[in-house]
């Protein structure tokens, strides 16, 4: 084998070395690439599960709100209606009571 050979030879096995690096290279990068790619993809799928589940929470908790509110509002009215009506029962007592004591403040 004569030194032109070798040679020869060696910057083959140089150029083979550089063109499995290079592939190396680009396999890495497009592994990479492709970790990214699915990170986010995980990400947002996380993200919207849990987005899902802050507004079924939020749906739920609202409900309760509105069914307390009502609640309190019904009892709110209740009250009231009881207390007007108390009211009215006794309009005809205290108009009573204000004629006697006006007639007993004249007569006097």
């Amino acid at each position: 084998m004569g030194k032109a050979e070798i040679l020869q030879r060696i910057k083959d096995a140089e150029a083979k070395v550089r063109a499995m690096t290079q592939e190396a290279e680009e396999k890495r990068k497009q592994l990479q690439a492709e970790g990214k790619r699915k990170s986010l993809e995980m990400t947002e799928a996380a993200e919207a599960e849990l987005r899902r589940r802050l507004d079924d929470q939020i749906a739920v908790a609202k409900k309760a709100i509105e069914n307390r509110k009502a609640a309190v509002m019904e009892d709110g009215q209740k009250t009231a209606s009881a207390l007007v009506s108390g009211a009215r029962k006794r309009t005809a007592a205290t108009k009573e009571y204000v004629l006697s004591e006006f007639e007993r403040a004249v007569n006097a």
